[in-house]
């Protein structure tokens, strides 16, 4: 890919979930790292998964500096094998991802978690400082630092779909898209709820989007999105006979337009994240735990989960109603990637052995 994606990963997906004594071993992000003693009591299988955890993991971060979810995890997975260094690094990581998106009291927690463990780093003291003063204007200087809660990322977590799409009427507007806190499931979300009501219209988002930002012409932007209407529309007149949803990407891909310059452009100006879903083991069985109304209907592709995170592959990354509904179906957390349409209909095609 010219720009946005990761160099290809070669190995298998991450899909057991590691066991010891008391059970499973989950690779969730806490507060507070645990022990560095855990490390001696891995067996040699639990060990080889977390390495394996890592190598993924590093590919999504390269692919992507501020994918704080991705950061997160590896934080933990580093400190799992007793990898200090390697920890604190990913931390510093984090919490400069925090920043740049505007989560200062995020990056706050970061820092203070680094300086526990470098209490005498006068450079984490002065960035703890210099973040305390900004979050504090009218602190005295050496006062307690705040109780550190991001109110802009709470709001995110309860914020209408709607206000995920592009700013229309407003040229340049850039999308918040990345997938952030809010792709993550608040603690009081109905696990494995039903998934609601689709709306049908989810790619005019996206076509506003290719003609704002003239990654395609109006014309041909226009001609693709009819066709695709007019595909799924004969697609949904029979609903006995299970079939792959119609792409306004892929309709354009088809049409002419350079896929991997087409794919480049969105992931610049959306910073989403991107998988090559070509170099990675998709389990079938991953994949269809999510309903065909998702899967098959909005081209979504759950590929695969590490811990309590599921991550899922889409070719538009403003079908704000599908994250939604993915979200209230699954009990897990929700990573969204981006990934070749060509390759989202290929391996739900083979998930639900379809023909052609």
């Amino acid at each position: 890919m010219a720009r946005g994606g990761p160099r290809p990963f070669q190995g298998r997906s991450v899909q057991k979930r590691l066991k010891n004594g008391a059970g499973s071993l989950f690779l969730t992000a806490i507060d507070t790292p645990l022990s560095i003693s855990l490390a001696e009591h891995l067996t040699p299988e639990e060990r080889a998964e977390l390495l394996l955890t890592v190598e993924t993991l590093k590919m999504f971060t390269e692919a992507n500096p501020d994918n704080d979810q991705s950061l997160e995890i590896l934080k933990d997975t580093y400190w799992k094998l007793g990898q200090q260094e390697d920890a604190l690094a990913t931390t510093r990581q984090l919490a400069e991802a925090y920043l740049r998106q505007g989560q200062y009291s995020a990056a706050l927690l970061e820092y203070e978690g680094m300086l526990a463990h470098q209490p005498d780093s006068q450079e984490i003291q002065a960035l703890i400082a210099d973040l305390d003063a900004q979050l504090n204007p009218g602190k005295p200087a050496g006062g307690q630092a705040p109780i550190a809660l991001d109110f802009g990322v709470a709001a995110e977590l309860f914020e209408a779909p709607e206000t995920a799409t592009p700013n229309e009427g407003t040229p340049g507007a850039e999308p918040a898209l990345i997938a952030t806190a809010a792709t993550r499931q608040p603690d009081n979300a109905p696990p494995n709820a039903e998934p609601g009501a689709l709306v049908q219209d989810y790619n005019g988002p996206l076509a506003r989007f290719l003609i704002q930002h003239r990654l395609a012409s109006r014309e041909v932007v226009e001609t693709a999105l009819e066709r695709v209407k007019t595909l799924n529309a004969d697609i949904q007149a029979d609903p006995n006979t299970p079939s792959v949803a119609a792409g306004l990407l892929d309709e354009l891909i088809k049409a002419g337009v350079e896929a991997e310059t087409l794919l480049a452009a969105i992931l610049d100006r959306t910073k989403f994240a991107y998988i090559p879903l070509e170099s990675y083991d998709v389990d079938r069985q991953i994949v269809r735990m999510l309903p065909e109304s998702l899967t098959l209907g909005r081209r979504v592709v759950p590929f695969d989960i590490v811990s309590r995170t599921m991550m899922v592959a889409l070719d538009n990354p403003f079908d704000t109603a599908v994250k939604t509904l993915v979200q209230q179906t699954v009990d897990y957390h929700v990573q969204w990637h981006l990934a070749m349409p060509g390759m989202i209909h290929r391996i739900l095609r083979e998930s639900y052995r379809l023909p052609g």
